[in-house]
């Protein structure tokens, strides 16, 4: 067992921000238990990697740069500049940016920032400050943090590149400097200090959890990449969950693509949410630098939004998760 340990509070806490990543079965109708997969100690934590195919993107994508209007891009065309991260066919954000920059022409200087580990834009049409936002079909604009070279593309998804307040840009870079240094000075396995589980009634908290990568979306993702589903199965496999339900969505009535694990239920020591109604469970990657540049969330359970099996995992200091019935 690696070195972990928990704290159990029954105090809600206060003032935190929260993603609604994940909607989860009480909301489709048609799905019952036989649907979950639940993971525990006597089951293993690992998925079965018959039940993932996740579609590479294939039709004809836009792109909106403010100033220059929506770009078209055909997804064939698009090689990724992290083949460290994606497998063949899939890409990042960043990458279609690079493809329509290139194509039309536009004056684009970019370097890959070994301080933050990721590709950092420093001018665009002779104008440096840019940030990007980017949603799947069925969601909304939710102003991510999410390095923009590790936000996998999707068919149907909205992206749109524009001029960001200096000062939240500045918030995102030292949040990535910082949890580039942290690993960097542990030179191990993925350490997070600080990692809670919340329902309406009760609060456990883990401290150093060691963060084993379980290659949930080798679909996706490189064998090794972490996500942020990681984070709750090397919980299980430490022992300090007794069973995780996950589902497998394809799609989402009219929503022809979704293609992610929703996590459908959770149970702890002590800690064992109920489903009463439509439930949700959510997740927030945090730090002291970034927290006040977040956006909360007020999403409908009909908005789909980038999943914990697709959120690349770094090394930040805190990620929460909220257990949420309506």
């Amino acid at each position: 067992m690696r070195e972990s340990g928990f704290m159990k509070s029954t105090q809600p806490r206060r003032g935190a921000l929260w993603a609604v990543i994940v909607v989860v079965l009480a909301s489709f109708p048609g799905l019952g238990a036989d649907d979950i997969t639940t993971l525990s100690a006597s089951s293993g934590w690992a998925l079965s990697d018959a039940v993932v195919r996740g579609r590479q993107p294939v039709a004809e994508g836009r792109m909106e740069i403010r100033g220059l209007g929506e770009l078209t891009f055909d997804p064939s065309e698009i090689v990724t500049l992290r083949p460290d991260i994606f497998r063949p066919g899939h890409f990042s954000v960043f990458d279609v940016l690079v493809h329509v920059a290139e194509r039309e022409g536009v004056e684009m200087e970019y370097v890959f920032d070994e301080a933050l580990q990721t590709h950092r834009l420093l001018t665009l049409r002779g104008l440096s400050g840019w940030w990007y936002d980017a949603h799947y079909e069925g969601g909304n604009f939710d102003r991510t943090v999410v390095p923009m070279d590790l936000f996998p593309v999707k068919d149907g998804m909205n992206i749109v590149v524009y001029l960001e307040n200096p000062m939240r840009l500045d918030a995102i870079s030292e949040h990535l400097r910082q949890q580039t240094a942290r690993q960097a000075d542990r030179d191990g396995p993925v350490v997070i200090p600080r990692v809670v589980l919340q329902s309406a009634i009760e609060t456990v908290e883990f401290v150093d959890v060691t963060v084993v990568a379980h290659n949930s979306r080798s679909d996706v993702f490189q064998d090794g990449v972490l996500t942020v589903l990681d984070l709750l199965l090397s919980l299980g496999e430490d022992g300090f969950l007794e069973s995780l339900g996950l589902q497998w969505r394809a799609q989402d009535g009219e929503l022809e693509i979704v293609d992610g694990y929703y996590v459908v239920a959770i149970e702890a020591d002590g800690f064992a949410p109920e489903s009463t109604g439509a439930c949700v469970l959510t997740h927030q990657v945090q730090g002291e630098t970034i927290f006040e540049y977040l956006s909360a969330h007020t999403h409908t359970l009909s908005h789909i939004h980038l999943t914990a099996d697709l959120e690349v995992l770094l090394s930040p200091e805190v990620v929460e998760w909220l257990w949420i019935c309506l």
